[in-house]
Order: structure tokens, then C-alpha cells, then sequence
């Protein structure tokens, strides 16, 4: 996954775990880059038999940084909108469907996430 972070110019913010918090400059790298990913790891379970069920976030929002961190509602939201996901899939807010051109896309749903008193708009993003 640090590959393709790399390759679309993403920035590896914090990890714990098996959770990564990695920065885009723009909403299309994070959905190329979550697209890649998926796809990726697809391939590998088809070559060999396994490959680990990643769940993908992504969110667009204002934040404060601080040094190489973040905080803020916005990383709260991504936080939540990654938690919305299964195994094998990419949920966004609509608000980075608005940056973004070229990807194909559910219908938008409300979520109720933890912390944030009013829904959120999420789709899923589709990448097979």
C-alpha cells in the first residue's frame, strides 16, 4: 500500500496498527490512489489465493496541521467515513465526488457517525 501512497503523491500522516491516515493535495490522487489499491490487492487474491480485505475512507475537508499531523472535525469525519466500509470497499463523502471526475459511484446515502451530530453524505466508490 506505501507504493501506490507514494505513486500518487500521498502522504503517510500516522499508521497504528494496520490503519493508515494518509494526505492527498487533491480528491482525485486519494480516489486513484484507493482505486489502485483495491484493484491491487484483487489481483493478488486472484494470483495466490489470499490477500488481506482492506476498507477504504476517504474525505475531503479543511484541517489543522500541526508539523506532520492533522486535527480537526474533518479527520474525525474520515475516520468515521473508513469505519462505514467493508472489507473490499471504498466509501467517500460526497463532498470529494465534487472534485472528482472520473470515477463511477453508488447512489448517495445519509450515515449517522459517531461525534457528528448531523448525517453525512457517503457513496461507495466502484473500482472491479
Amino acid at each position: 500500500m506505501r507504493g501506490q501512497f507514494n505513486r500518487f503523491q500521498g502522504q503517510t500522516v500516522n499508521s497504528t496498527g494496520d490503519g493508515f491516515f494518509v494526505a492527498f493535495d487533491t480528491s482525485e490522487q486519494a480516489l486513484a490512489c484507493a482505486v489502485a489499491i483495491q484493484r491491487e490487492l484483487a489481483e493478488h487474491r486472484r494470483a495466490t489465493g489470499f490477500a488481506t480485505m482492506v476498507r477504504i475512507g476517504v474525505h475531503t475537508a479543511d484541517a489543522n496541521r500541526h508539523g506532520d499531523d492533522y486535527s480537526g472535525v474533518g479527520v474525525h469525519v474520515a475516520a468515521r467515513v473508513a469505519a462505514l466500509a467493508g472489507g473490499g470497499e471504498i466509501i467517500t463523502t460526497v463532498e470529494t465526488l465534487d472534485g472528482a471526475r472520473d470515477f463511477s459511484f453508488s447512489e448517495p446515502r445519509e450515515e449517522m457517525v459517531k461525534g457528528v451530530a448531523d448525517p453525512i453524505k457517503v457513496a461507495s466508490i466502484t473500482w472491479d
